[in-house]
């Protein structure tokens, strides 16, 4: 018997191999497992309406997006994403809140004693749902872990699919070119389910069209980006936002009083969501991004540079399975850079991280371990004017001490 939440979290973590914290010995793909503990929990999946949200870049942003217009608009919304950065309730949330500690016990007693080959994110999944029903949520948004077609996720039919790009992120997993990530991303569109897909490469809409056209899937192609004069919305949140507000529509909801540009300011508020471009309260002009990938990073750059920072001082860290190569074309738009590890078991560390870091190309390098330390060090070098970046993983942001109050602070609201 399980008492405490800790014990719960402890047991997970122990139980399951997990992704977050082990990589890729921790990825089980397909979709039998999560079928077994969902009919084991009375397959809860089948009492709810689902948006299934897949992509490179973009997801978790165009999910809180849906979450907060949907609220606005008087739904009851759950939403599942990944992963957390400090507690692992951020995964499952209803209208913003997180799942009670009471309900994580709970459920981790109810299927203690499975025997199920599952894993983190399958158990996770399951317990999602199950408090989902139980809220009686009109909609839940569902945020795939990874691809979409082998993916835990995958078991639902939902009312809309979403695709929101694709860049090279999970090769190891997903394939080694755009079009093999494409077609598992592809993996989550269903016969006769709509389909909103904000790719704009030919190449890969027209694989997106063709499995849409073989399942008999209406598919929307959004192109669209919110109008905002005032630069008060990051550049790259503009099309997030439009593609979030085209899936209401396709919903038939209505969205004549939702104002994107205004939601960004209470998206934490309602939905949890942090970590894009999330601006400071203690410091001026220093930004929080879990930016991961290639594609990603030069997405938050050119929007820093469209907030007035051309050349910021970046503090960087990263999971020890992705390349930095993309790091090196930005040689002459970063001041300085400070490559710090995280306490996560997967970063890069020491020598390791010295001699990828030292093959970039770069100037005015510095390193270490703790990236508050970091934080302090690059207040200390920069200029009145001058904006600082934490970027590189989810990891390196869940170490920042400021993030963990924000999160800790909501959570025992």
């Amino acid at each position: 018997m399980l008492n405490k939440y800790s014990e719960c979290t402890e047991w997970l973590f122990s139980q399951f191999p997990s992704y977050q914290n082990q990589g890729a010995s921790a990825y089980k793909p397909g979709l039998e497992n999560t079928q077994a503990i969902l009919k084991h929990v009375g397959n809860p999946e089948k009492e709810l309406r689902f948006i299934h949200v897949a992509g490179t870049n973009g997801k978790g942003s165009t999910c809180a997006f849906i979450a907060s217009f949907l609220q606005q608009a008087g739904y009851r919304v759950g939403t599942f994403t990944s992963p957390h950065l400090v507690d692992f309730r951020e995964r499952i949330r209803v209208d913003g809140q997180p799942i009670r500690e009471t309900e994580v016990i709970d459920f981790c007693n109810q299927v203690r004693e499975t025997v199920l080959d599952l894993s983190f994110f399958e158990i996770t999944l399951a317990m999602a749902l199950v408090h989902f029903k139980r809220e009686s949520c009109d909609y839940v948004v569902l945020e795939t872990g990874m691809g979409g077609r082998l993916d835990a996720t995958n078991v639902v039919t939902p009312l809309l699919a979403v695709i929101t790009n694709i860049g090279m992120d999970h090769q190891a997993f997903l394939g080694n070119s755009l079009v093999e990530i494409a077609g598992e991303k592809a993996g989550i569109i269903k016969p006769k389910v709509p389909v909103l897909c904000g790719e704009e490469r030919e190449e890969l809409l027209e694989l997106f069209r063709n499995k849409a056209k073989m399942l008999e899937a209406p598919i929307t192609c959004g192109n669209t980006c919110i109008d905002d004069p005032n630069n008060a919305l990051p550049a790259y949140q503009r099309k997030n936002a439009a593609i979030a507000l085209e899936a209401l529509r396709i919903l038939g909801i209505n969205t004549e009083g939702i104002d994107a540009v205004a939601t960004w300011n209470i998206l934490f508020e309602q939905t949890g969501f942090i970590g894009r471009l999330f601006p400071s309260g203690r410091y001026e002009k220093l930004w929080y991004d879990a930016s991961h990938n290639a594609d990603g990073f030069v997405t938050t750059m050119k929007a820093l540079k469209g907030m007035g920072q051309p050349l910021p001082i970046v503090i960087f860290g990263a999971s020890n399975d992705k390349t930095l190569h993309h790091l090196s074309a930005f040689i002459h738009d970063v001041d300085q850079w400070i490559f710090c590890e995280f306490t996560n078991p997967r970063s890069y560390r020491g020598e390791q991280l010295k001699k990828v870091v030292g093959s970039l190309g770069l100037a005015k390098i510095q390193f270490t371990t703790d990236v508050n330390q970091a934080i302090q060090t690059a207040l200390e070098l920069r200029t009145d004017s001058q904006g600082i970046l934490i970027t590189g993983s989810f990891f390196l942001l869940s170490d920042c001490e400021e993030i963990q109050a924000i999160i800790s602070g909501q959570l025992t609201q």
